[in-house]
C-alpha cells in the first residue's frame, strides 16, 4: 500500500511540474521575441563595457603610448600578453607587443596597472574568426584596433584615481570663500557614499 501511494505522489508531482513548465512555455510564445538582428542592429552598449584590448597612441606626439615596462604581463592572470622592451635614450619602447586574446579573461587588470594609458579596453566585441590564429594579436593589429574603434570609459589613470583615497581638504580660516567650498564639496562626497 506505500508503494503504491508514493507511486501515485511522485506521479502527481511529476505532472504538476510538467504542467508549469508548459504554462511557462506557453506565456512566452506569445510574447514579442527579443533577439537582436545583429550585424542590421546593434544594440547600444552601457558605459561600462568591456570588450576587446587595444593599444593607443599619443594624440598629440603620434607616438605609441606603451613603453614597455611590462606591469600588464606580470599582472595578467592567464598570462597571454608577452612584452619585450626596446631601451632607448628618451625613453623604453615596446619592441614587440603580442596578446592571445582567445586565452584572455578581460579582467582589466592590465589597463589598472598602465602608467601610461596605452593599454585600453575597447566598446567592441566583434572580433569572431573561424581560426584561432587570426586571435593572437600583435603590436600592430592592435593598434589598428584601437583606431577602428570607440574606446572604453576606463583607463589605467582614471580607475586609480577611483580606488584612491580622498585628497585632504587644505585649512582655511573659518568662513572664507575657500573653506565655504571645501565643506559644500565634503558634503556631496558624503551624501554620494552608499548607507551600510
Amino acid at each position: 500500500m506505500a508503494r503504491n501511494g508514493s507511486f501515485l505522489g511522485e506521479t502527481l508531482q511529476l505532472a504538476g511540474a510538467v504542467g508549469r513548465a508548459m504554462g511557462m512555455t506557453l506565456r512566452n510564445f506569445f510574447r514579442r521575441p527579443v533577439t537582436v538582428r545583429y550585424p542590421t542592429i546593434k544594440r547600444v552598449y552601457p558605459d561600462r563595457f568591456r570588450g576587446i584590448l587595444a593599444l593607443t597612441y599619443d594624440k598629440e606626439t603620434g607616438e605609441e603610448n606603451c613603453i614597455g615596462c611590462r606591469l600588464c604581463e606580470f599582472i595578467c592572470p592567464p598570462q597571454v600578453i608577452k612584452v619585450e622592451m626596446l631601451k632607448a635614450e628618451k625613453r623604453n619602447w615596446a619592441k614587440t607587443f603580442t596578446l592571445e586574446l582567445y586565452s584572455c579573461e578581460f579582467c582589466e587588470l592590465c589597463v589598472q596597472v598602465c602608467p601610461t594609458d596605452a593599454i585600453i579596453m575597447l566598446k567592441t566585441f566583434d572580433l569572431a574568426t573561424a581560426d584561432r590564429r587570426e586571435l593572437l594579436l600583435d603590436k600592430d593589429r592592435l593598434h589598428a584596433l584601437g583606431l577602428a574603434h570607440e574606446p572604453s570609459w576606463a583607463t589605467g589613470n582614471r580607475l586609480r584615481d577611483m580606488q584612491a583615497p580622498p585628497k585632504p581638504v587644505p585649512e582655511a580660516k573659518a568662513g572664507t570663500p575657500e573653506a565655504k567650498a571645501a565643506t559644500k564639496e565634503a558634503g556631496k562626497a558624503d551624501a554620494k557614499e552608499p548607507a551600510e
